[in-house]
């Protein structure tokens, strides 16, 4: 499986079950040093018969199939990345996900937001891309630049026309900034929890990248539940390079039960797999982490509590030796 390819063409042709990156020019979520971290916006095609027509330069997706009997299954899906203003003045990543689905020659989309904190937004910074759906011999629009501003600065929007309601808590209510989350389902005293997340590192280095590319670094999934939906799971590990690991066939085919424990990570840049305690060598580590960690919502939370402690870190007094001096 192609788990990215970027393109820098004013206009590329995907084709076929795959995971493209391009390039963002309002700005990617994670720190880095490489100027091709710029490649951060995402097309992703579920089915072998979806294609993705993308012009840079134009700002625009247009997507097609070659079929039309999907039965509401989702065929693809668009990832752009920006920022915005919070509340409390800080600028912080944003993420625009629209999901596509097809039954028959008609494609339905859900529009989804992902923000490291709550709130509104203002001065929204995002591509302008306008998103559209061949239906037979005619092309529909699913996403105008106006709709993706509006639905970035009023998030809320978003959960009003989506299928399913994600919210994420600490996971420790007196360590809300930790590197530690639950994911619940569902609206109010209906929901349920039904994973918790986490990333750790060694070192406090600011380029998250550098961290996962030759660092030692951690991201641990535990189910809470046996109710994450089959196909999410089938999804995720797609989208993130990781269906073809024979260790997570039967995660793949079953999905997840309760207390089940994924873990990503490496040991000095030597990436590992481990499920429910079994672990493999996996040489893909640090691309599927910094897919992880930049384009899902999970990992986008994740990655914002890290640059707080980092910048803690940073501003905090150095402890002053038994001389009374600094170490240098």
């Amino acid at each position: 499986m192609l788990l990215s390819a970027g393109a820098h063409a004013a206009t590329t042709d995907f084709t076929g079950r795959g995971v493209f990156h391009f390039e963002s020019k309002s700005g990617c979520p994670l720190s880095s040093t490489d100027q091709s971290a710029t490649d951060c916006n995402r097309v992703a095609l579920d089915l072998a018969d979806v294609h993705a027509a993308v012009d840079t330069a134009a700002n625009t997706i247009v997507f097609s199939s070659g079929a039309t009997d999907h039965d509401g299954a989702v065929v693809g899906d668009v990832l752009l990345q920006g920022s915005g203003v919070a509340t409390d003045g800080r600028r912080v990543p944003l993420s625009l996900h629209l999901l596509l689905r097809q039954s028959g020659s008609k494609w339905s989309p859900d529009i989804y937001v992902h923000a490291p904190v709550r709130g509104k937004f203002t001065d929204v910074k995002m591509d302008p891309y306008r998103v559209s759906v061949r239906e037979g011999t005619t092309e529909r629009v699913v996403l105008t630049p106006q709709q993706a501003i509006d639905v970035l600065t009023h998030p809320s929007l978003a959960s009003r026309v989506a299928r399913e309601f994600v919210a994420v808590r600490p996971s420790d209510a007196k360590n809300p900034t930790a590197d530690d989350i639950t994911i619940a389902l569902g609206l109010g005293r209906l929901s349920k929890s039904v994973a918790r997340a986490s990333f750790s590192a060694s070192g406090a280095d600011a380029d998250l990248n550098q961290t996962l590319a030759s660092g030692t670094w951690t991201i641990e999934i535990e189910a809470l539940s046996g109710q994450i939906p089959l196909w999410v799971t089938q999804r995720e590990l797609f989208l993130f390079g990781l269906d073809d690991s024979a260790l997570l066939q039967d995660l793949r085919t079953h999905g997840f039960h309760s207390h089940d424990k994924l873990v990503l990570g490496a040991r000095d840049g030597k990436g590992y797999l481990s499920f429910n305690g079994h672990e493999e060598a996996f040489a893909g580590a640090a691309a599927s982490g910094r897919s992880f960690m930049q384009d899902s919502f999970i990992g986008l939370i994740l990655a914002s509590h890290r640059d707080a402690d980092v910048q803690r870190t940073s501003n905090a007094p150095r402890t002053k030796d038994a001389t009374g001096k600094q170490p240098a």
